[in-house]
């Protein structure tokens, strides 16, 4: 069952994250997808900041996320693409760990850590074998991991700090 958590991130992601202009990664994983030339999985696709990007570049793109109302609010902005644009996605509600879809990938991406949502080491495993079976034999699998600043951290501790401040 899908946590209250998501359904109220979902109502907030984009006005969050989606406009932040630190967050660089689109253009990495834009590029990707067009030196590859598609398709694209990309794993916990959630509103699309990504994933609407790669298709409005021209590339077949599916997108799988767990959470039912970020898929939700990607399919409202689905609405307002041009018929070619839309041809080109495809959502699934799928857990990263355990999807099968009928095809393979030439990239298969997971920005802005999903993967991060894996809190045993036999949930990562399970994810890379998905990964691995979607994965075409020359294909590429790039991902997002964030790496805490500990000392930060410890020197901000107990002081109020926006996200990306």
């Amino acid at each position: 069952m899908e946590s209250d958590s998501y359904r109220v991130l979902s109502r907030y992601y984009d006005a969050a994250y989606a406009s932040k202009v630190a967050l660089l990664d689109v253009p990495f994983y834009v590029e990707l997808a067009e030196r590859t030339g598609g398709p694209v999985l990309e794993i916990g696709c959630g509103t699309g900041r990504v994933l609407l990007e790669i298709a409005e570049r021209g590339i077949e793109i599916e997108g799988p996320d767990f959470s039912a109302d970020q898929l939700g609010v990607l399919g409202g902005k689905l609405h307002t693409l041009s018929p070619e644009i839309r041809d080109r996605i495809r959502l699934h509600r799928a857990d990263m760990r355990n999807f099968a879809l009928d095809r393979r990938f030439r990239l298969i991406t997971a920005p802005f850590r999903p993967l991060q949502h894996l809190y045993t080491v036999a949930d990562q495993i399970a994810t890379f074998r998905t990964v691995r079976k979607h994965l075409l034999p020359d294909g590429l699998f790039a991902f997002d991991l964030f790496y805490p600043n500990y000392r930060a951290l410890d020197e901000n501790l107990g002081e109020e700090r926006l996200d990306l401040e």
